[in-house]
C-alpha cells in the first residue's frame, strides 16, 4: 500500500498540474533542469551541517569537473574513507546543488567524506559522456588518494537513479580493465536494464512520479539513435559475470518503474558471491530518497544507506 505521506505528494502533484504546472517531459531540457532546481529546493530537508565543504575540479575527458567535497562534522582525522556520489537525474537534470542536502546527511551518518561529481549531461553530452566522466573523476581521486585525504582502497561510489547506473557501471569497468575498483557500491534504485519492459516498468508507468513518458524522455536525450541497448554501460544487468564485483548496498522503492531491475541486480550479484545488503521501501516512490521534506522515509532510507557504509568501513 501507497504511504500516506508518499499519496500527499501525489495528490500535491496532481494538483500542480492541474492549475497549469507543465510535466517535465513536455519540456525542452533547460526548462525541465530549471524546474527541477526548483522542485528540488523545495522538496530537500533543510542541509544539515557538516565538517567542511569545499568545492574544486577534476580532469575529465573534455575538461575539468566541478565536484564538491563533504566533510563530516565532529570528524578530527586526517584521512577518512570516502563516497564518490553521482546524481540522479536521467542523465540531463540534476546537479551538485539538488543533491547537497542527500551528500551532507550521508557524510555525517557515515562518518566517511563524500565527493559529489558534477558530470557531464545529456543531449549536449549524450552516452556515453557521463560514463566516460564518472570514470574518470573515480580514477582521479583514487590515484590521487592523498591529494583528497583517503586512502585508494577505501573509497566506494554510489548514487541515485542514473547515478546508481553510473556507479554499478564504474564498478563493472573497472573491473574489466584489470585495475583497482571501487571498495564498495551505494545503488538507490538504479537504472540497471534498459532492454527490458519489467513487470515494475509496466504496472507503474503513470501516475507515480516516474512515468514511462518521463523516462522515454530521458532515455531519447541520453542514448543516441542506432545505440545498441545492450551495452553494458548502458544495462549492467546484461552482463555475464558479476563475480569479484565489490560489495553493495542496493534500494528500492515499492512504488517506482525501476523496482524489478534493481532487485534483479542486486540477486545477481548475490548469486555471484558478491556481498550484498538488500533494502525495498514498500510505499514509497522514485526519487524518495531525495524528497526529504515530505517524505520521511527518505531520511531514514538516507540514514540506512549510511549506516551500511560506515559498518562496511568500521566507522
Amino acid at each position: 500500500m501507497l504511504d500516506a505521506e508518499a499519496a500527499f505528494v501525489l495528490d500535491l502533484m496532481e494538483k500542480a498540474y492541474a492549475a497549469g504546472r507543465p510535466r517535465l517531459h513536455t519540456l525542452s531540457p533547460a526548462e525541465a533542469r530549471a524546474m527541477a532546481d526548483k522542485l528540488s529546493a523545495d522538496g530537500e530537508a533543510d542541509p544539515p551541517e557538516v565538517g567542511r565543504v569545499s568545492d574544486g575540479t577534476v580532469p575529465g575527458p573534455r575538461g575539468p569537473m566541478a565536484v564538491r567535497r563533504y566533510w563530516p562534522a565532529g570528524v578530527r582525522e586526517s584521512r577518512v574513507p570516502t563516497l564518490v556520489y553521482y546524481h540522479g537525474g536521467g542523465f540531463v537534470i540534476g546537479n551538485l546543488e539538488t543533491h547537497d542536502s542527500t551528500c551532507r546527511r550521508l557524510a555525517n551518518r557515515s562518518r566517511c567524506q563524500v565527493i559529489a561529481i558534477d558530470y557531464r549531461m545529456a543531449p549536449e553530452h549524450p552516452f556515453p559522456a557521463p560514463v566516460g566522466d564518472a570514470l574518470a573523476a573515480f580514477r582521479h581521486i583514487r590515484d590521487n588518494a592523498g591529494t583528497f585525504d583517503t586512502w585508494p582502497d577505501k573509497i566506494a561510489v554510489g548514487g541515485d537513479s542514473a547515478g546508481g547506473n553510473l556507479s554499478a557501471v564504474v564498478c563493472q569497468q573497472t573491473r574489466a580493465a584489470g585495475e583497482q575498483m571501487p571498495a564498495f557500491q551505494m545503488l538507490i534504485y538504479p537504472a540497471t536494464d534498459s532492454t527490458t519492459e519489467t513487470e515494475s516498468r509496466r504496472t507503474l508507468s503513470d501516475g507515480y512520479f516516474l512515468t514511462k513518458d518521463l523516462m522515454d524522455w530521458f532515455w531519447q536525450h541520453y542514448i543516441p539513435a542506432g545505440t545498441d541497448q545492450s551495452d553494458l554501460r548502458l544495462s549492467p544487468l546484461l552482463a555475464p559475470d558479476v563475480s569479484g564485483l565489490p560489495p553493495a548496498y542496493v534500494l528500492t522503492a515499492g512504488y517506482d518503474p525501476l523496482r524489478d531491475e534493481g532487485h534483479a541486480y542486486a540477486e545477481k550479484l548475490r548469486r555471484a558471491g558478491v556481498k550484498v545488503t538488500y533494502s525495498n521501501f514498500p510505499g514509497t516512490l522514485h526519487g524518495f530518497f531525495s524528497m526529504t521534506r515530505f517524505l520521511k522515509q527518505g531520511l531514514v532510507a538516507n540514514d540506512e544507506a549510511a549506516g551500511v557504509l560506515a559498518a562496511f568501513f568500521g566507522r
